[in-house]
């Protein structure tokens, strides 16, 4: 008896611990030559050498991508790694680990030594021994030479005067496009250099849009005043429509006026995500995260109408399931104000999803009804952006109540107040004290005291000018 219960343990333990060998060797037989790397060989042989790239800049052409910001003595090159990249470079799917290499070269030509902030770069960053130990196997001989060789790539924090250091940095990974702002401390000093990386490896929603022949030149209408941007926004339709122009479907609630590399970048900064496109690929990848409840962080979007034509751009914020997320969509209008670019967006909150004949795919994501709360969820996230430089409200929907709401085309209720916000972003990160208000509607309670307090405060500082 005493025999036959040490045998089942012994059966146990080898149960769990031979696949985690398998697991902890098959990565780096990936990095050697296939008869080296043949399961058939003993494990040892084919686990004894870990083989990354001795030279990566050389090795893998991705400093083609890469971008280069100076200010004051201080120039920063920076570029980030595609999936496919990092694991030519390291021989492993550090993606599949949620973590992105950033390359980074850093020149120091003042007189007084500097340092990176790692954390102002990305909280959740990785260090170079915790990168390397994701990718660690059970009793790996090559684990001592994976641990060095992540800490040799790595970028040193200190740059000494006339010195520079480069190396790479092991940051959360994300999909599609990077926002990176590389921060610079010394001595009454501090830089701040904003980078935005699209991303090879996955196509894009946004990528499908001929953007020099959305409209032609004659079409777009610009305006001067705001009291004309103010008419030209509030008389815009209400909502989205089918793809021959009819009907009513999702309301459209909010507009972003300014530059679009602006807009898009204070959106990235925010934690929004791209989305790609529908195709039999993310199809695939978004039946098995529908079923499995997994995040997928880039998830198409069905295709919502204005202008006869789907979204130019969808961005999202995914939870931890498919299920839920914060959504939206942005149309390219014929309108610009002063030159800038001027988008209308239809912003949601999805709740979860639910099985409908409605849709070709047989499912469809549930709303939050009540549309005036993901409205101003935006409007805060976008207000803590830095981007934003001016917003307000103007009308242009029905209200409408929980007793009264309007229908989507999926027989979905919502309901608003009528207001939709206005954006307008600037060239330069504004603190939220700076930003100012347009003194048209304002949504919420006591709105006409606050819309007179804001006219008569406009009137004072003009005249105080």
């Amino acid at each position: 008896m005493l025999k036959m219960k040490g045998m089942k343990r012994l059966l146990t333990v080898l149960m769990f611990s031979i696949p985690a060998m398998i697991a902890g060797c098959s990565p780096y037989c990936g990095t050697q030559s296939d008869d080296e790397a043949a399961f058939g060989a003993p494990a040892a042989k084919g686990c004894k050498v870990y083989s990354p790239s001795k030279d990566p800049v050389k090795d893998v052409p991705f400093m083609t991508r890469s971008e280069t910001q100076s200010e004051d003595g201080i120039t920063v090159t920076a570029a980030v790694l595609s999936d496919q990249e990092s694991e030519q470079i390291f021989g492993f799917n550090l993606a599949g680990k949620g973590i992105q290499p950033v390359w980074l070269e850093v020149e120091n030509n003042t007189g007084k030594p500097v340092t990176l902030v790692y954390v102002a770069m990305d909280p959740g960053y990785y260090s170079p021994n915790e990168a390397a130990y994701t990718n660690h196997g059970f009793a790996n001989p090559t684990n001592k030479d994976i641990t060095e060789y992540f800490n040799e790539q790595s970028a040193r924090r200190d740059i000494p005067p006339g010195g520079e250091v480069s190396g790479f940095f092991y940051a959360d990974w994300d999909p599609g496009i990077k926002y990176l702002n590389v921060s610079v401390y010394g001595e009454n000093r501090q830089h701040n250099f904003m980078f935005y990386f699209e991303i090879p490896g996955i196509k894009l929603d946004y990528q499908r849009v001929d953007w020099d022949t959305i409209y032609k030149k004659d079409e777009y209408v610009n305006y001067e005043t705001e009291e004309q941007l103010r008419q030209a926004l509030e008389s815009f339709p209400c909502c989205a429509t089918r793809k021959d122009g009819t009907g009513e479907n999702d309301a459209l609630n909010f507009f972003v006026v300014g530059d679009t590399d602006n807009i898009v970048a204070s959106f990235i900064r925010r934690g929004w995500d791209v989305t790609e496109p529908i195709t039999p690929g993310s199809g695939w990848r978004a039946f098995k995260a529908y079923f499995t409840g997994a995040r997928y962080r880039t998830s198409p979007m069905s295709s919502v109408f204005v202008f006869r034509r789907a979204q130019d751009i969808g961005l999202q914020k995914a939870r931890s399931s498919i299920h839920e997320r914060n959504h939206l969509r942005l149309w390219l209008m014929p309108v610009t104000y002063k030159g800038l670019d001027v988008w209308v967006g239809s912003v949601s909150r999805d709740v979860g999803s639910y099985m409908t004949f409605r849709t070709p795919w047989l499912s469809a994501h549930a709303i939050d009804p009540d549309l005036d709360e993901a409205r101003t969820y935006l409007e805060q996230d976008l207000l803590f952006s830095g981007g934003v430089k001016k917003f307000g409200y103007v009308k242009g929907i029905r209200p409408s109540t929980p007793d009264d709401p309007h229908w989507n085309f999926m027989k979905q209720p919502w309901w608003t107040d009528g207001y939709r916000t206005v954006f307008l972003f600037g060239d330069n990160l504004t603190s939220l004290n700076e930003i100012g208000i347009f003194d048209w509607e304002w949504a919420g309670e006591n709105s006409v005291e606050v819309i007179e307090y804001l006219k008569s405060y406009g009137a004072a500082k003009k005249t105080a000018e």
